[in-house]
């Protein structure tokens, strides 16, 4: 079964090479099922005709250690044009079958349908012969509870887990707008116990980068489960291998997998693009889209999702149209508030990039949201080093309007979230106060 899933390709991975990934599961019989994963690079696919689509045919076998072919499975996965040309992109196509205990070889070969060219990749599986400590660990983009009892099917790019489905490519690649790590991992202790799980993530030469809490997890006898997932927001791009172990009174299960995060291209010129007396003319369709993108703080429900589906001149006719409504001297060959606009952007870009080499733009991250909506605060407490408390900022509105925003660096990396704010407009964490401090509620109180 084929489940295309367009994303971005892992830093440093070539971009004209497949990557193929495996997670086994154990059942009872004994037999393993195991779950492939290929992530196909589009620079390998080349455009049909003038259309700019493409396609691929994809094909998988599975040969035993004697030769003999179990599986045989192919396909063709069209390619939409605007996908073909997004720069890094990549699907994910996913087959998974059962197999009883031996050694086996997945072959798998990817020809472009319109050059013919092939290429392949392969690899290694064992099967178990009897119950293993744990299965592999599968990593996810993102996952979702079941819905209810007729929500049983999953989706394209899910893998189902019980009620849980599971949006994976097999070795997920993280960006700084989508930052959550989704794990599972399955357990098969021989009677029931309770574990310690802990996970960390890894960097170069085994470096531990991040650490969670232990947690407490009851197994019954023979199967159990260990799952959740993990804001990895202002990680730097690169690759890395997150570990989830699992200590019980017995044994201790250790699994780990592959991920990576990317980096994220900013606001382009957005200094440029205001100024211009032509604007939006004299643009080309990546300026446009780089203009647009911060506009999703000012468009009303009624102006969104309709850019994305226009060509080249539909979307300067609606930028030029969007910002015409906000125009406050029609007529003039200024914009006033376009341009006021943009320099908060360019500026919220300067003060509030975050994420070290993932490069986050400022506009994007939480500060920069309330500084491009509401201006540089008028007050700005700031508390950086302080034992068994995260880095934070309490920011403090005066002069328009009497409001306060609590911004902490959670992970460490530099990333500031709003953890608390007395806007309505703005969501609080429930666990704001837990996060502070003593001393840190202090600190807003005395803001008062």
């Amino acid at each position: 079964m084929a489940l295309p899933a367009v994303g971005a390709s892992p830093p440093a991975q070539d971009p004209a090479a497949l990557a193929l990934s495996v997670v086994r599961s154990y059942r009872q019989g004994p037999e393993t099922v195991v779950d492939v994963f290929c992530r196909v690079p589009l620079a390998v696919v080349s455009p049909i005709g003038t259309s700019g689509a493409g396609a691929y045919r994809f094909a998988l076998s599975v040969r035993d250690s004697a030769g003999l072919q179990l599986v045989s499975q192919s396909w063709s996965t069209p390619i939409r044009g605007e996908v073909l040309k997004a720069r890094g992109a990549s699907t994910s196509e996913h087959v998974v079958f059962a197999a009883r205990p031996a050694r086996y070889t997945v072959a798998v070969a990817v020809t472009d349908s319109a050059s013919g060219r092939v290429i392949r990749a392969d690899t290694v599986v064992q099967a178990y012969a009897g119950a293993p400590g744990g299965s592999d660990l599968l990593l996810a983009n993102d996952v979702r509870q079941s819905a209810g009892p007729g929500d049983t099917v999953a989706q394209s790019g899910e893998i189902r887990h019980g009620s849980l489905f599971y949006v994976t490519t097999g070795s997920p690649v993280l960006t700084p707008q989508a930052t959550k790590l989704a794990y599972y991992v399955e357990l098969y202790p021989a009677r029931a116990e309770t574990v310690t799980v802990t996970t960390r993530v890894l960097g170069d030469a085994g470096r531990q980068i991040i650490a969670t809490a232990p947690v407490q997890v009851a197994l019954n006898g023979g199967f159990g489960v260990s799952e959740g997932a993990v804001d990895l927001a202002g990680l730097p791009a690169g690759q890395y291998r997150f570990e989830v172990t699992a200590a019980g009174p017995d044994s201790t299960v250790t699994r780990s997998a592959r991920f990576g995060m990317t980096g994220f291209e900013t606001v382009a010129a957005a200094e440029a693009v205001a100024a211009t007396s032509e604007w939006p003319g004299g643009l080309s369709e990546a300026q446009l889209d780089s203009a647009y993108e911060p506009l999703i703080y000012l468009m009303s429900a009624e102006e969104q999702g309709i850019y994305s589906t226009l060509n080249v001149e539909g979307k300067r006719k609606w930028l030029k149209s969007f910002w015409a409504r906000r125009d406050p001297t029609p007529g003039t060959e200024r914009n006033e508030n376009r341009e006021k606009y943009y320099a908060a952007i360019t500026e919220a870009d300067r003060r509030y990039r975050e994420g070290g080499a993932s490069a986050i733009p400022g506009w994007r991250t939480d500060r920069g949201r309330i500084f491009v909506k509401y201006g540089p605060p008028d007050e700005v407490l700031e508390r950086k080093v302080q034992t068994g408390i995260s880095p934070y900022e309490i920011w403090k509105y005066t002069r328009q309007k009497n409001l306060k925003y609590v911004f902490m660096d959670l992970t460490r990396f530099g990333n500031y979230k709003l953890i608390y704010t007395d806007d309505r407009r703005e969501p609080s964490r429930p666990d704001w106060q837990d996060l502070l401090g003593t001393d840190g509620v202090k600190d807003l109180e005395q803001s008062e």
